[in-house]
């Protein structure tokens, strides 16, 4: 599904364009390259990988797969892509190890599993990462520049990823913020408030136009707006409003 002339969905359950338990999953045309943000669960990388194709794009150009974190909706594909790819794998110190080796329960999949995301059955396939990023990195790929945000809360080592392309500042915000400045603040493992109001922050003043998140709405405009609600619900004396997962698999 093309969004704009080079950023396409190639992966969303919800959607309905790949297996119903993924997140939504952007590609990024960077001219000589492609971009992967996110894996998807990993439960069907083939439909996934020919969304690629049908937009006309050969899946082994894509060099660079930027995971936002470690969480099966959005990094359980990530071994599969990978070896059918050859991309390198990047995501932050925290959410590699918990990729590598994370037990179910650090990885928020026992409750997960408990709460009908995913069903009894799903195996978490764990992989190495190829490079860690760190807040403030920058990631030059083709004809782009990446700039890393590291902003916990929703997990220990999310991150987004703020990118200048076709003239708009565009952030991945995967599940950190969604559309109408609602979080991903969860009852699992390394979900945290107070992360959230200490790093909520880095979110701010940034200018963003197009905001990407990994679940439900995204927008070509106004995208700041949405940042500044979430960091402003987190100002607040109450918690703040939170996106509720759906059960796919049901």
């Amino acid at each position: 599904m093309r969004i704009t002339p080079s950023i396409y969905m190639v992966g969303s359950g919800q959607v309905g364009i790949s297996h119903p338990m993924d997140c939504h999953v952007y590609l990024l045309d960077a001219g000589s390259e492609l971009v992967l943000v996110d894996a998807g669960v990993g439960l069907d990388t083939d439909r996934l990988l020919r969304n690629v194709r049908d937009e006309g794009h050969d899946e082994r150009r894509i060099t660079h797969l930027l995971l936002t974190h470690s969480h099966s909706d959005h990094a359980g594909g990530a071994r599969a892509i990978r070896e059918r790819t050859g991309a390198r794998l990047f995501c932050s110190e925290y959410e590699g190890r918990l990729l590598a080796e994370g037990s179910d329960e650090e990885l928020g999949l026992d409750r997960a599993r408990r709460s009908g995301i995913y069903p009894p059955d799903y195996v978490y396939a764990h992989i190495e990462p190829d490079v860690i990023l760190r807040h403030g990195h920058e990631i030059c790929v083709g004809d782009l520049t990446i700039s890393v945000l590291e902003v916990a809360g929703h997990s220990p080592g999310s991150l987004c990823y703020l990118v200048q392309q076709e003239g708009r500042r565009m952030l991945y915000s995967a599940d950190t913020v969604f559309h109408g400045g609602t979080i991903g603040l969860g009852n699992w493992a390394g979900s945290s408030l107070a992360d959230y109001r200490a790093s909520i922050g880095r979110l701010a003043g940034l200018g963003v136009e197009a905001l990407f998140p990994g679940h439900y709405l995204w927008t070509l405009e106004g995208g700041q707006a949405h940042l500044d609600a979430a960091i402003e619900n987190l100002a607040q004396a109450w918690v703040p409003p939170a996106w509720q997962h759906m059960h796919p698999h049901r």
